[in-house]
């Protein structure tokens, strides 16, 4: 078998190229196998409340309690009923406290410990409220017309004129008619001008309605 330069130099190379494949392989099985990690951004998001706003009053002495009587069942006896062989004697403490929108109540009955206790309010809102209203009523304009007119004209003896006609009155406050006499052949064109002008019955534009209402 004869091997001429042109195969020597290709069965070279591809030994060449084998060796630097099998030179990859051995360096990259050499290398330790380390997970690669991936950064990720984590947003948590949570409520926070505002701080409690805490208001503080002065300081103030407590009220003289009223001596009452109880039953059994922890309810005041009114005076004329008091009879101390059954009821027994206990401590009222009352007393109130008031600003711009509402008035609070407390009661308390104290004997030695806390027998009973109530709380009430009161709103500050007036008991009648009168709210006035304003209604637009709309007045008719004048408007122009046509009018058909007739008159009779009579003397002592008979009737001696009888008329038909026409009559335009203008919005503006001026008439034009024609007539014409049917017995007496006559015709006749008349003008008017408005002299005094009356106002319309209800044309007040704004009428005041007062509205009231209660609470109880």
């Amino acid at each position: 078998m004869k091997f001429n330069k042109d195969n020597v130099q290709f069965i070279a190379l591809l030994l060449l190229i084998g060796y630097s494949l099998f030179l990859q392989e051995c360096r990259q099985g050499t290398k330790n196998e380390q997970p690669i990690y991936r950064v990720d951004t984590l947003v948590k998001m949570d409520t926070v409340l505002p701080p409690p706003v805490i208001v503080k009053l002065p300081q103030q002495q407590i009220p003289a309690p009223t001596i009452i009587y109880i039953d059994s069942t922890k309810n005041v006896v009114e005076s004329n009923r008091i009879d101390t062989n059954f009821h027994q004697a206990a401590a009222l403490y009352q007393d109130s406290i008031s600003d711009e929108n509402l008035t609070l109540y407390y009661s308390s009955i104290v004997n030695g410990e806390l027998l009973k206790n109530s709380l009430d309010y009161r709103l500050k809102i007036p008991k009648q409220i009168t709210k006035t209203v304003e209604i637009t009523k709309p007045v008719p304009l004048p408007v122009s017309s046509l009018l058909l007119t007739g008159s009779v004209g009579t003397s002592i003896n008979s009737f001696n004129s009888v008329r038909l006609g026409l009559q335009f009155v203008s919005a503006k406050g001026w008439a034009l008619g024609y007539d014409y006499d049917l017995l007496q052949n006559i015709h006749s064109v008349n003008l008017g001008v408005k002299l005094v002008q009356f106002p319309p019955k209800g044309a007040k534009k704004k009428k005041r309605r007062n509205f009231v209402r209660n609470f109880f």
